[in-house]
Parts: C-alpha cells; structure tokens; sequence
C-alpha cells in the first residue's frame, strides 16, 4: 500500500496575457509570460495526470492570446520525455477545471477514467458570458472522452489513499484542486485558485472569476490543509521538477 506519491511539473507551452488577469487589479497593462502546468503523479503502478495542457497553438493564438509550445511541451513528448509513459499507460486524468489550457488533450488518454467537479461538467456546458471563449466544447464532450469514461466527484473525493480532490470554486464555478501526500508533506496541485505563487500568498485573488468571494474562501481552504503548492502557472517552477515545491506562507 502506497504512503506518499512522486509528482513531476510538466511543463505545456507558454501564454503571453495581461498580469492583471492573474491578479486581481494588480499590474493592469503589465505584459506577462507564463507557463502552462500539468502534473504527474505516481506510485504503486498507477499513472496519474492532473490536466493536459493545450491542444493547439494555432487555436490559441487565434482566439485567446500568443501562444509558445516547445518541441518536448506537447503532452506527449513531455511524458515520453520526463517519464517514459506512452498516453495509454496513463490511468486517471483529474481536470481541476475544463478551461482550454488544462483539458486540451484529454483525448489523447484513451485508456483513463476522468475525474472532474459535476458543477465544473455542468458549468462547462453553458458558461457564463464572459468564459465562453476559454471553454471549448469539443476538448471535454464526446469528441474527445467518452461520457462513461467520465466519474464525477461533488466536492471532497478521496481518489486513492493519499490523494484527493476538493472544491475550491471563483476562477469556474465547479474548479477542484489536487491534494497528494508526499514526502515533502501535503502538496497542493491548485490549479487556477492560485495561478501564481503571488496569489495565494498575498491572498490576491485571479483576474479571471465567476466570484470573488469563492476564490478568496478556496485560497483559505488551500492554506488550511497544504502545506505546499504547484500553482497552476507559476513562473518559478521548473520543467520536470520533482521536489521542493514552494512552501505555503501564511497570510
């Protein structure tokens, strides 16, 4: 029986966007470069992803904003590479949420269960004005995964012994953050509660938010049970970083 889990950074291109966007009032006008992260967990025979980057540079940089992917950041390669996987070794992919930069290639799993919030699935369906543009219906729906190859978790959801997912809304309405027990101590995949190390640290919420006031409560949630953090585009995380992951500084 497995007591901690390894995790690796994977890094899946960068954006170029407005600061402002990440934090809430802070920096407006400032131009930003950030990258995109997904995680790996593993242990015990299982293979696990926390979100699948994204699926198009072209698409991005038509509809959202200049876009870079690096040969070894397509998700493929990036698991070939830091890993050794091939897609079909993987066994669970979690979405903390279903915007275009954390489920583009959930496709590409054929072989996964995927695991999301049913707020974020029905969220995802029919978004708020002003988060159609970053859901795109044919990454989740049956496109890409099959309906039955989805389980959907309401809130709190141990998926196996050391790691869990929980709710942590305001960035979407239903997004989840990732809680694995390594040896380091309880690390957070946060996802887009945090974007940035800045956020949850100065307790500044995102630019991009369905409520103010969720977010502000889901960072107080982070900070409550991690003790570390993987911002889910944090500037200072390295590709293939395996360990020393910034530590959570109380506010």
């Amino acid at each position: 029986m497995i007591t901690t889990w390894k995790v690796m950074a994977l890094k899946m291109g960068e954006l170029s966007v407005e600061k402002s966007s990440l934090t809430y009032g802070r920096d407006v006008g400032k131009a930003i470069t950030i990258p995109v992260w997904a995680t790996a967990i593993f242990g015990d025979g299982y293979k696990i992803l926390v979100d699948t980057g994204i699926h198009d540079k072209t698409w991005v940089e038509e509809h959202v904003c200049p876009c870079n992917l690096d040969s070894d950041e397509y998700i493929v390669e990036a698991i070939k590479q830091g890993l050794g996987w091939n897609p079909e070794d993987v066994n669970i992919v979690i979405n903390t949420h279903l915007h275009y930069d954390h489920c583009g290639n959930n496709r590409l799993f054929k072989k996964a269960r995927f695991i999301v919030q049913e707020n974020e699935w029905k969220a995802a369906f029919n978004p708020i004005p002003s988060q159609q543009d970053i859901y795109l219906r044919e990454l989740f729906d049956d496109h890409s995964v099959d309906y039955f190859s989805w389980k959907f978790v309401n809130d709190e959801a141990e998926i196996l012994p050391g790691l869990k997912v929980f709710l942590t809304p305001g960035h979407s309405e239903g997004h989840q953050s990732v809680l694995v027990k390594t040896e380091e101590g309880t690390l957070c995949i946060s996802g887009d509660v945090s974007n940035l190390l800045e956020n949850i640290r100065e307790n500044i919420p995102a630019g991009i938010l369905t409520s103010t006031k969720e977010i502000y409560e889901s960072m107080n949630k982070v900070r409550r049970l991690a003790q570390r953090i993987l911002p889910g585009h944090e500037i200072s995380i390295r590709k293939y970083q395996e360990s020393n992951f910034p530590m959570i500084e109380k506010v």
